[in-house]
């Protein structure tokens, strides 16, 4: 279940572009009409500080907003003498509204050393004077909230700060591709003003104004004459360079150089957006994350309800009279027949759906679990779904400061217990101290459903040993009903 709360490297850079650079900022005070433009005022050279102003304020009255979004990060590394470029890239469609504050974002990511390409959908809206988010990949969502906070960083606060220095603006005239005259400013963002901006990017980021001394971001705005913005783009690529290396050590680096950092978004369109609502699927289908934070060891709901209430019913466990365990699902009727594997004991923190057997070795020391789940597949859940779950977690852990030697092993296939299983490996070093081999592997059971067997041994202080890959899936899948 710990894997449940990692969010994957593109839920930041989403969170980034939501707050960074999509708002629409808040609206503009009301002000009397400005009388019609005379012809003196209409041949008055453009200026970087006229345009700027302008675009802020039309961004400011804009109802809404909508455009393409584009993030490209490339990250060259070398970690326990293992040398590799990570590369995500991403393609977005984003919308927001001003009131009620709403932001919404669908498209793809595109991982390299993962080898995946992902579909993403975001939702961000305020409930109850919180931001929630709700992200949906691969047909699963997840929903955490933040306090409501100001200095997010959207488009108007960025303009305002470029506008700080307007002597360190620089203008130039360039033409669209039907020949629209546009005008080229670009400008840069230093020191503390980054926290607003940067504070979303990472765990590297922290709200403090010293972290960001001396650092930069660049700025370009493609304006037209009318003020109406057309393009932003920020590159943070020397400044997230910079703090990579001054964290190389706590992020587990030999050696690491970002060399690119660019969100761009283009086509804006304004007051175009009715309305932006979560559908009740999601609302309703979606994993709390911060329920999760707030319980011992991380459990979900469904597994520290109390058994006495009637809600709780349908997700106690129970034997079959053959003495298997029933292992059924959350949303419809289905159920299997799970028998205990032969050197494990029955977990008393099991339920309906998540059925656990432990087996530990040298006080506690070792911790070997199999988990069983049953899954029904369809056009919007399937076997390629299953497998990003470990590749989605293994391209975040090579970003984040808390694991060390990380690896990955993509889908492979072996014949156990007479069935065909498939499974990949992810293994890594929490905190330093806490050594993980995973398993995830899954076999499709004649009637086309399928059961997952996530085998996951956790060491303290000294690495794993009792899985061995030749038995372990006979162990597992031996023990499944006929």
């Amino acid at each position: 279940m710990k894997r449940r709360k990692q969010i994957a490297i593109w839920l930041a850079v989403a969170a980034l572009a939501a707050g960074a650079i999509s708002g629409c900022g808040k609206k503009a005070k009301e002000t009397e009409p400005e009388p019609e433009h005379s012809e003196e005022a209409a041949e008055t050279p453009a200026t970087a500080e006229g345009l700027l102003g302008q675009a802020g304020e039309n961004f400011a009255e804009a109802s809404s907003v909508k455009g393409n979004l584009s993030m490209e990060m490339v990250m060259d590394y070398k970690a326990q003498g293992v040398e590799a470029t990570l590369e995500c890239r991403m393609e977005q469609k984003v919308e927001q509204t001003r009131e009620p504050e709403a932001v919404h974002m669908v498209g793809t990511v595109d991982i390299n050393l993962a080898g995946i390409t992902v579909d993403t959908e975001t939702y961000t809206v305020e409930e109850n004077g919180k931001y929630v988010t709700y992200t949906g990949s691969g047909g699963q969502w997840m929903k955490e909230s933040e306090e409501k906070a100001g200095g997010r960083g959207n488009v108007t606060e960025t303009i305002a700060l470029l506008l700080e220095n307007p002597s360190a603006l620089t203008m130039e005239q360039v033409n669209a591709e039907d020949g629209t005259p546009l005008y080229r400013v670009s400008g840069t963002i230093t020191g503390e003003n980054l926290s607003g901006i940067m504070s979303t990017v990472g765990t590297l980021l922290e709200e403090n104004a010293d972290v960001y001394d001396g650092l930069e971001a660049k700025a370009e705005l493609l304006v037209d004459a009318s003020g109406t913005l057309r393009e932003l783009s920020m590159d943070f690529t020397d400044s997230y360079n910079t703090l990579m290396q001054a964290n190389r050590e706590a992020q587990g680096f030999d050696e690491v150089a970002v060399t690119s950092f660019v969100i761009t978004i283009s086509g804006y369109e304004f007051d175009t957006v009715p309305e932006i609502t979560v559908p009740d699927e999601v609302r309703q289908n979606a994993v709390d994350m911060d329920a999760l934070e707030t319980m011992p060891g991380g459990e979900s709901p469904e597994e520290t309800g109390n058994p006495e209430e009637p809600e709780s019913r349908d997700y106690t466990i129970h034997q079959n009279e053959k003495g298997e365990y029933v292992l059924g699902t959350n949303w419809d009727d289905n159920t299997a027949g799970i028998a205990c594997p032969e050197g494990f004991v029955y977990d008393e923190d099991s339920d309906k759906t998540w059925l656990h057997f432990n087996r530990r070795e040298h006080d506690d020391v070792h911790d070997l679990t199999l988990t069983y789940t049953l899954y029904t597949m369809d056009e919007n859940y399937g076997e390629a779904d299953l497998a990003q779950s470990q590749e989605s977690s293994y391209a975040y852990m090579l970003t984040s400061g808390d694991y060390a030697e990380v690896s990955f092993d993509g889908v492979q296939t072996v014949t156990a217990a007479g069935r065909t299983v498939s499974y990949t490996k992810l293994s890594y070093i929490y905190m330093g101290t806490y050594y993980t081999e995973e398993y995830n592997s899954w076999t499709v059971l004649p009637d086309g459903r399928m059961i997952q067997c996530t085998v996951k041994e956790e060491s303290r202080e000294e690495p794993c040993s009792l899985i061995d890959p030749s038995e372990i899936f006979d162990t597992a899948f031996a023990a499944l009903a006929e």
